[in-house]
């Protein structure tokens, strides 16, 4: 931490407001740098001056009248929540989460040229068409973000939101009381539906960012003796007014910042009270009042790469009706019929079952296997732990792989539950669980590798991929393919950690009632090559990352853009950049997670994909500044054939995560699910 860096954290300091690595860190450059402990020590001081201001002036008023003639007061002796604030209020310092230094030493003042009045708040908010908001909570690398279109009436009528590292990875969604979409990235798959569930959610967002709504709930909640509220005018060359609410019964702290030129709420910073001690936990950010929207924004289909696999439960009957049969004996029916229309090779009932997917999306998922016949179906198990009423049915099935013609008996246990949207109540659906794959074989010396521990499979694994023995790893990984080969080929291992179970998970991102255990590893990833297309073709006249290929020029990851790359403040010096240092300055700001200059090289999909690593990483409790990949970025070569220029870059990488590995399968051996 530097001085400026310190300087602007002393006002929360003073105020014992900063927790955690912040608060270490500010404390350990006071040590060294005696400039800014004597500026601490000048600010400390003057808080305490404040404080005994702030208590002797609190007869002074600000709000009484505005309220009384908002409400029209008719009981003036009754005790409000503004008249409590015109007999408490004091000065109160903030964190540099919940404002500039300058708040924190403020000075009250009794009146000002124009007093701070929720009226003018309730009726600016009276005008609000659009919204835009992020929110931040404390651990999260990156915000989620909202944006909210509202009618005449203030009742919201489409919004889209992002959010990162959920439990079904990255999703993008955008909503109308028509029509909803979903985009799962990280599973790459796409939902379309009607759900009446959203719009509650939404109104409720836009009721909490509306400081009438709010400072109701808090004057009935202080006339329970549950809340204390104060409030504070700007300073100076400040520009926002506070409202503070103090929670009893909850111990919590909410400051929101309003705008004096506006009078509209720009903040919402929630602490959680730990005795004396403040610890942030949230920030609203409230912007872009009255912006407007692309409609763009609220369209997300247009901007799926080719291999999203598309649901749609909208514009067509999904599912099988559940008529007479009882819960259970549905999951059941209707895992037979999907099967069933495998068999017949009917991959547009088979989508219709499997989530409303599109036929071509069906066939390109399960026609690599060829169902012969059915063997079982079920008994249907509960899984009330997943939906109220979902279910997991296992399967027996003839199979053959229409690659090798083996035939085998595979054992799936797909998830079934009714539907989750207003169209398809009374008819059931698979969401997933549909495993074709061979199971898990006997070996003839499967007694050796069922004697390992999750850490000697793991390490054995790991062992094999750095000889490039794909043999010995398909013993521990059956369904390795080619690109897995070229990403773990080579690989060295930097150390392998003792296993835990699912509930001791990092930031609780296992799934409940996982069977297997995780396996923390390091490895360096052997260097890879790979060539990104950049080109200028745009409004901008700038070279910006439209492709990643492979050595052979083989497409991996389609940098879509939505629109055209933004002409920039200082586009001309960004337009003198050649197409490698383009890659080299976009690199550079993904390893600094900088994410504002990232955008002027890359897609926004590929920045918020990035954001969304790593803040699940994050989560995990890892260090990405240490893990993030090194590129060595060569030459640019154009393409006749693309029109492009394609930059050589070396990758190099180490990969830190948890290996997931299980062992309820015939063989009762250790297999590698998931973590790489």
């Amino acid at each position: 931490m530097n001085c400026a860096e310190c300087r602007e954290q002393l006002a929360a300091l003073s105020e014992d407001l900063l927790a955690g690595a912040e608060r270490r860190e500010c404390l350990a450059h006071l040590e060294m740098c005696a400039g800014c402990r004597a500026e601490y020590e000048a600010v400390a001081s003057l808080q305490k001056r404040l404080a005994v201001r702030g208590r002797a002036a609190a007869g002074a008023g600000l709000v009484g009248g505005v309220m009384r003639r908002i409400r029209k007061e008719t009981q003036p002796e009754r005790e409000t929540i503004m008249s409590k604030i015109l007999k408490h209020r004091w000065g109160f310092g903030l964190s540099a989460a919940a404002g500039t230094a300058a708040l924190a030493v403020a000075a009250f003042i009794a009146l000002s040229p124009k007093a701070f009045g929720v009226d003018q708040i309730i009726e600016a908010y009276s005008k609000v068409r659009t919204l835009h908001v992020k929110s931040f909570k404390a651990g999260a690398a990156q915000p989620n973000e909202y944006w909210i279109q509202c009618d005449n009436q203030g009742k919201a009528e489409k919004a889209r939101y992002d959010l990162l590292g959920t439990e079904d990875g990255d999703k993008l969604i955008t909503w109308t009381p028509e029509k909803t979409e979903i985009w799962f990235r990280t599973k790459h798959g796409f939902r379309i539906m009607q759900t009446s569930r959203i719009a509650p959610m939404m109104q409720g967002f836009l009721d909490t960012c509306q400081p009438q709504l709010v400072l109701k709930k808090l004057e009935a909640d202080q006339t329970n003796g549950l809340v204390d509220v104060q409030t504070r005018e700007p300073e100076g060359s400040e520009t926002n007014a506070l409202i503070i609410a103090t929670h009893k019964d909850h111990s919590r702290l909410e400051i929101y910042a309003v705008d004096r030129a506006t009078e509209l709420v720009t903040r919402l910073d929630r602490f959680r009270l730990e005795g004396t001690n403040r610890v942030w936990e949230s920030r609203l950010e409230f912007s872009d009042y009255n912006v407007p929207l692309d409609e763009k924004l609220f369209h997300l289909q247009d901007q799926l790469p080719p291999d999203v696999s598309v649901a749609d439960q909208l514009n067509q009957l999904i599912g099988v009706p559940q008529g007479n049969l009882t819960d259970g004996q549905a999951a059941e029916e209707t895992a037979r019929q999907f099967f069933q229309a495998l068999v017949d090779q009917d991959y547009k009932k088979a989508g219709l079952i499997y989530n409303g997917e599109q036929e071509v999306s069906a066939k390109a998922e399960f026609g690599a296997f060829q169902v012969k016949r059915i063997i079982s179906v079920g008994p249907a198990e509960a899984q009330t732990n997943w939906v109220p009423r979902g279910y997991r049915v296992p399967c027996q099935l003839e199979v053959v792989n229409g690659a090798g013609g083996k035939e085998y008996v595979a054992n799936p246990g797909p998830y079934v539950r009714p539907g989750d949207d207003e169209a398809h109540p009374d008819r059931w659906n698979i969401t997933g669980g549909v495993d074709l794959a061979p199971g898990i074989a006997v070996l003839p010396d499967n007694a050796k590798y069922a004697d390992m521990t999750p850490e000697e499979t793991a390490r054995a694994f790991f062992t094999a991929c750095s000889r490039k023995d794909w043999d010995e790893a398909g013993k521990f990984m059956p369904y390795l393919n080619q690109r897995t080969e070229d990403y773990l080929g080579g690989l060295t291992i930097v150390s392998v950690g003792k296993s835990f179970g699912p509930d001791e998970y990092p930031g609780g991102l296992a799934a409940k009632g996982y069977p297997g255990r995780f396996v923390p590893y390091e490895i360096q990833l052997a260097p890879q090559e790979i060539n990104v297309r950049v080109d200028n073709t745009n409004a901008a006249k700038r070279y910006v990352l439209t492709g990643v290929y492979d050595r052979q020029l083989k497409l991996q990851e389609d940098l879509k853009w939505t629109g055209s790359p933004e002409v920039l403040t200082n586009n001309d010096a960004y337009a003198r950049m050649s197409p490698k240092e383009v890659v080299q300055a976009c690199f550079d700001a993904q390893a600094k997670f900088d994410w504002t200059e990232m955008r002027k090289f890359t897609s926004e999909a590929d920045v918020t994909n990035t954001q969304g690593q790593v803040k699940m990483a994050e989560k995990a409790g890892l260090d990405l500044h240490n893990l993030m990949p090194v590129f060595e970025v060569g030459e640019a070569k154009w393409s006749p054939e693309q029109s492009a220029w394609f930059v050589t870059c070396r990758v190099l990488q180490t990969k830190k995560w948890n290996l997931a590995v299980r062992n309820d399968n015939a063989a009762h051996r250790w297999q590698v699910d998931g973590g790489i």
